[in-house]
């Protein structure tokens, strides 16, 4: 396909030439002229299921057509791939090389770890005025920071390694704490901690901005310019008020 020309046109005669593009398949719809980073879950489970050796996610290839005067056609869906890492080149041209788009979108891709809030005391209550702690914990699924994920682009070994960039602890009662690079920490020597100054029922979470660095082919690590954000689930906690009683003897 990607050797293949315009009518009239040709290798010997390249006086037009076909363009080619992947747009992940998500909706609202994304196009080529108005491309989108963050990868829905439609277009990564229907890859996983029907299509389980792939590189994912579901996307649309679009083709146009173009002389050297400028574009002379609008972008055509010719139709869906789960194999992103092979959309065709731009007529006569070789392979698609690794780009730092590529890189980037891949690292929207990675599996993050989902960050765990983990308060202190630890029976899903509290009491006015009483110090709890936070604390995050990473689960076993997932890249935490410092985990290598590693995958294949165009023929290229790709590692991409996320990073801590920052996190926030939200309270529940409208209040934050951070961005912070502290993971917390439970009683006595936390340094994350919040009081409560009113009974509720409250919903505390954790918020984490991962940045990554990548290696390509055992090359030397770089930063990617870009970062992603994960919300954690919340974690209920019921603030009570307590009493105090004489009683008389």
């Amino acid at each position: 396909m990607a050797n293949s020309y315009p009518p009239g046109s040709s290798a010997e005669r390249p006086d037009s030439w076909y363009e080619y593009v992947g747009v992940i398949d998500c909706i609202p719809p994304n196009s080529p002229d108005n491309p989108r980073l963050e990868i829905c879950g439609f277009a990564v489970s229907y890859c996983e299921e029907y299509v389980p050796d792939s590189s994912g996610p579901r996307s649309i290839i679009y083709r146009r057509t173009v002389r050297g005067s400028g574009v002379v056609g609008g972008w055509t869906p010719l139709g869906p791939t789960c194999y992103t890492d092979s959309v065709p080149a731009r007529s006569g041209e070789p392979a698609t090389v690794l780009t730092d788009a590529m890189i980037l979108e891949q690292f929207h891709r990675t599996d993050f770890a989902l960050p765990q809030l983990l308060v202190q005391p630890p029976d899903a209550r509290t009491l006015v005025n009483l110090p709890v702690y936070y604390e995050l914990s990473w689960p076993e699924a997932g890249f935490a920071p410092e985990e290598i994920d590693t995958t294949t682009i165009v023929g290229h070994q790709v590692r991409i390694r996320p990073t801590l960039v920052g996190v926030t602890y939200v309270t529940g009662d409208g209040t934050t704490i951070g961005p912070t690079t502290s993971l917390g920490g439970g009683y006595p020597g936390g340094d994350i901690t919040h009081t409560y100054t009113t009974a509720a029922q409250v919903n505390p979470s954790i918020s984490v901005e991962y940045g990554g660095m990548v290696s390509v082919d055992g090359d030397a690590w770089r930063t990617i310019p870009g970062t992603a954000t994960i919300d954690g689930p919340a974690t209920p906690l019921q603030v009570l008020t307590s009493k105090n009683r004489l009683y008389d003897n």
